[in-house]
């Protein structure tokens, strides 16, 4: 296949999958003692076997592993010593890995919380997983042993239209704050939003993911400064009531962005935390030099980060909140930067959201590689596929991969994850290049990644005005550019005729709703052609099938089945 230098090249994973980066994060995950949430669950008549592992290194003079644990939210620990399970040399940390295993009888509808150590021979303690050696900063593990933490079976059928709400529609009566500098307010509301659910629903989408509409100083909301309120500018409670009654009366889902691990410098906590030490918010934050300096959301100091650990008020506060809008009908949460907290505030989370409705659906935002994000299997219903994001946006934005690898890819990825772990699928976000943009504006190239993307097993999610198809005037890593908002363009209501995509997308809906079968399907590679430009595939799931053929060329760039 020919090669060409990228002119918008994606930095999805922040080139992780590079060296150094990559040897770097493999060193990172295996030098030290780590568990990184690995468990095996056996149910069994007398209850349910939790196997843990975990793995400590020859560097360390280790003389055991133990694991405190207790079921009854620390007020009794338990203590039980982890054995040997073999071990195997890592020539990147160039050191032996030994495995611990232990196992523990459990009852369903246990919630059991522990943390993993490596006794030194110097006496001290170092924790899994971020290596400190006191107990109270240690990383905090918790899995709940439960038959109800599964995907609910709307969401197996869900075609999600992802809006990012300042920039979709002011509503009728209204128009735009402004259009020309994207770092400011447009003007878009939940009423505009409401008033094209027709649209939507005629796209062919059943679920839409709006981004953050509680109340936030910025355009883009991610930095929330009251859970319990909705951003004026975007509309009210009751606006957001109204949407949500009138999606569910056309048989829609209704999903909100949740950012749990920080919040705005104007969050009411955080302001009352740097007036007094004496304050109760003081232990909402992490503080390394109280009141001036703290841990913050990548540097951004109005992006102050939580205190989530169990027992916090912080954690308690975001409990209550995702409750609280569950109460008002929403379907589901995407969870903004998962790996932000510990992953035992997500298992506090799922159980409280399943609790209050069983029909939730979770996801998290998690932009790792694959051993990163199966951790979060069992704290929520799965994490966004960024993986095939990238494979997709390389072989037919980019045409830097070829079709034979992307076909290998898929088939590999199907059995990846665990049975039962969500992993929506999409071509483009809020986050990144517009698909069609990083295409260079070619229409084959991002029809033939749609197609594709209405084929696989996951739930397929489009970013607001793909249909169109919106572009944007540069990259978000251009030298002087303004970042992810180069991506966040307005939808122009204003067209006559419609595009082709909006008919595709329509045509696709149809399609995958005809054939329900495809989120069991399995996927075997048949044939390449010798130069990888070609690629095909079968899809196959109770007497249904396809055979699945991608083009990847200069003059071709197709998906096509028969």
């Amino acid at each position: 296949m020919k090669q060409k230098k990228p002119l918008y090249p994606d930095h999805i994973f922040g080139d992780l999958e590079k060296a150094p980066r990559n040897l770097e994060f493999h060193t990172q995950r295996y030098t030290g003692v780590h568990h990184w949430d690995r468990v095996e669950l056996v149910e069994t008549a007398a209850g349910v076997d939790l196997s843990v592992f975990a793995t400590t290194e020859s560097k360390l003079p280790v003389l055991s592993v133990q694991m405190e644990w207790s079921v009854d939210d620390w007020k009794t620990v338990n203590t039980v010593q982890l054995e040997e399970a073999g071990q195997k040399w890592d020539s990147v940390s160039w050191a032996w890995r030994k495995e611990w295993k232990t196992r523990l009888r459990l009852q369903g509808e246990d919630l059991v919380r522990y943390q993993i150590f490596a006794q030194l021979a110097d006496g001290r303690r170092q924790y899994a997983d971020n290596n400190v050696h006191e107990a109270a900063q240690a990383s905090q593990f918790a899995r709940w042993i439960t038959s109800k933490n599964k995907v609910p079976e709307w969401a197996k059928g869900a075609r999600i239209y992802q809006i990012f709400v300042d920039r979709f529609n002011p509503g009728e009566g209204r128009q735009w704050l402004q259009t020309e500098d994207l770092c400011k307010p447009f003007g878009g509301t939940i009423r505009g939003v409401t008033e094209k659910l027709d649209y939507i629903q005629k796209l062919g989408f059943n679920t839409i993911w709006l981004t953050p509409v509680f109340r936030s100083p910025s355009h883009h909301g991610y930095d929330i400064s009251d859970y319990f309120e909705i951003e004026p500018r975007f509309g009210s409670k009751g606006d957001l009531q109204y949407l949500i009654d009138q999606a569910h009366q056309r048989g829609m889902r209704l999903m909100l962005d949740f950012v749990a691990n920080h919040c705005s410098n104007e969050h009411e906590a955080f302001i009352a935390a740097r007036q007094s030490r004496k304050d109760p918010h003081h232990d909402w934050f992490y503080w390394k030099r109280w009141p001036k300096t703290y841990r913050c959301f990548y540097g951004v100091p109005g992006m102050p980060k939580l205190n989530l650990r169990f027992g916090r008020p912080a954690r308690q506060y975001l409990l209550e909140a995702a409750i609280y809008w569950l109460g008002m009908g929403v379907d589901g949460y995407r969870l903004d930067y998962a790996n932000g907290p510990d992953r035992d505030f997500w298992v506090d989370f799922q159980r409280v959201c399943l609790k209050y409705n069983p029909q939730c659906w979770t996801f998290g935002e998690v932009v790792a590689p694959v051993e990163e994000q199966a951790q979060f299997s069992g704290s929520m219903h799965g994490t966004l596929d960024f993986l095939t994001c990238q494979i997709l946006r390389e072989t037919f934005a980019l045409r830097t991969r070829p079709a034979a690898e992307l076909a290998s890819y898929l088939c590999a990825s199907r059995n990846g994850f665990l049975a039962g772990f969500s992993r929506p699928a999409f071509i483009d976000n809020h986050d990144m290049n517009r698909f069609i943009f990083t295409a260079e504006e070619k229409l084959d190239s991002l029809h033939a990644a749609l197609r594709l993307l209405y084929l696989l097993p996951e739930a397929p999610v489009v970013y607001y005005g793909s249909e169109i198809p919106i572009s944007q005037k540069r990259s978000i890593h251009a030298k002087g550019g303004i970042g992810f908002d180069e991506a966040r363009a307005s939808i122009p209501w204003d067209r006559r005729t419609e595009p082709p995509t909006a008919a595709l997308l329509r045509e696709l809906a149809q399609f995958r709703q005809e054939n329900s079968w495809l989120s069991q399907a399995s996927w075997e590679l048949i044939s390449t052609s010798k130069d990888g430009n070609e690629a095909q595939l079968q899809i196959e799931s109770d007497g249904h099938g396809l055979t699945v053929r991608i083009v990847v060329k200069d003059a071709d760039c197709s998906v096509t089945w028969e």
